[in-house]
């Protein structure tokens, strides 16, 4: 174990039941519900259907470490059992969080994820629900250790505040929205969604924008021959998207401004892509912006980062380079378990690793003190000296 004191993952996963929603649906909307299938596009083999695209299930190895060269340099079956065991049994979720030196998790889901990208407006909300039930039954084992996040359709602006106000009082601690609205809604720009960023804000309920909810195609989802070979440029854009959208949309686009208490995060974009961003933003806010009139900002680009952005990052290798434009006092780590790469059973070694080159109070915020600030977690007085 490191000399970290406090650890806790602001983006842990949890993998959903494969007949979660059949079960709890039934036929209400047929085959275009997520679950479990036999093929895909003809090939025979074991697929989750996410309700509008398909991942070969055996590609969510948890065996995959981020120390690991490939997965079968991972972990040994019995623990890769346990693993497995954990997204339906929360007790032992807590004992290999003890073993790998984490107080606590932020937890978002799987398939849950990618089916936000469905089209069909009712199937969306329904599953949200689902899910949202579920995960918050699952988390009230230990809700000090296992926080919830809620999953959020925006299409139907009543109806997301309602599932929001009814996440707040099962004690979920955020929500994952729509990385990036669909071609048929209105931009988040509009005052359409004021009443949610009002409600958020109200409620202190912090929003997070997480890679696979938005518009740019998951790798995992790319089956066929001709798509893979989309896989550069789509990776590229899959870690692209969140920045965009915080910019044109919360930015430029005036939420920040219209509610100044609200708390967006950026989940697992990681932060080197910041310095030229930011770099980007004050050409913006500046002289290019104003020659073809862009809309003013209330506010600098670097107090809109120092007071209501938060950046997600599992294991960058950049971040000495990249930690201080932002603020490290704003960077939340995540483990990604139990994900392909994710840092289980070594989250200790890889925050040592990743964050040797900086100084120790930045290390004990990043790792897990930023997060209890953001979630509103007591730690206890012993394990934050490393900070002050």
């Amino acid at each position: 174990m490191s000399e970290l004191k406090y650890v806790f993952s602001a983006d842990s996963h949890i993998v959903e039941p494969f007949d979660l929603w059949t079960n709890a649906l039934g036929a209400k909307h047929g085959d275009l519900l997520p679950q479990e299938v036999s093929h895909c596009n003809g090939v025979q083999g074991k697929y989750f259907y996410t309700g509008i695209e398909y991942i070969q299930i055996a590609d969510l190895d948890p065996t995959d470490t981020a120390d690991s060269v490939a997965a079968s340099s991972g972990l040994d079956p019995e623990l890769e059992a346990k693993v497995m065991r954990t997204n339906g049994d929360p007790a032992l979720r807590l004992e290999l969080m003890d073993l790998d030196g984490v107080a606590a998790e932020f937890i978002t889901s799987t398939w849950m994820l990618f089916s936000m990208r469905i089209q069909d407006m009712a199937v969306v909300r329904d599953c949200c629900s689902v899910y949202n039930d579920w995960v918050a039954e699952y988390c009230s084992h230990d809700p000090k250790r296992l926080l919830a996040s809620a999953m959020i359709a925006m299409e139907d602006v009543d109806w997301a505040v309602a599932e929001l106000e009814k996440a707040a009082k099962r004690d979920m601690r955020g929500a994952v929205i729509y990385c990036d609205t669909k071609p048929h809604m209105l931009p988040y720009r509009h005052r359409h969604y004021d009443r949610f960023w009002a409600a958020a804000q109200d409620l202190n309920m912090p929003v997070m924008l997480h890679i696979v909810t938005g518009q740019v195609q998951d790798l995992y989802t790319l089956q066929t021959p001709a798509e893979r070979q989309l896989i550069p440029r789509l990776s590229l854009e899959l870690f692209q998207e969140g920045g965009l959208v915080l910019a044109n949309e919360f930015i430029f686009g005036g939420v920040l401004d219209r509610f100044p208490k609200l708390q967006l995060i950026l989940g697992e974009f990681e932060i080197s892509w910041l310095p030229n961003y930011m770099f980007r933003l004050k050409q913006l806010q500046g002289a290019l912006g104003q020659s073809v009139g862009l809309s003013k900002t209330d506010r600098p680009i670097d107090e809109y980062f120092a007071t209501q952005v938060w950046h997600g990052f599992v294991d960058d290798e950049y971040f000495d380079r990249s930690y201080d434009v932002a603020g490290p006092t704003r960077i939340l780590w995540g483990s990604d378990f139990p994900h392909p790469r994710n840092t289980f059973p070594n989250s200790h070694a890889i925050l040592e690793r990743v964050l040797k080159n900086v100084p120790d109070h930045v290390k004990a915020d990043v790792a897990g003190l930023n997060a209890a600030r953001l979630f509103g977690v007591e730690v206890p007085q012993d394990l934050t000296i490393a900070a002050e």
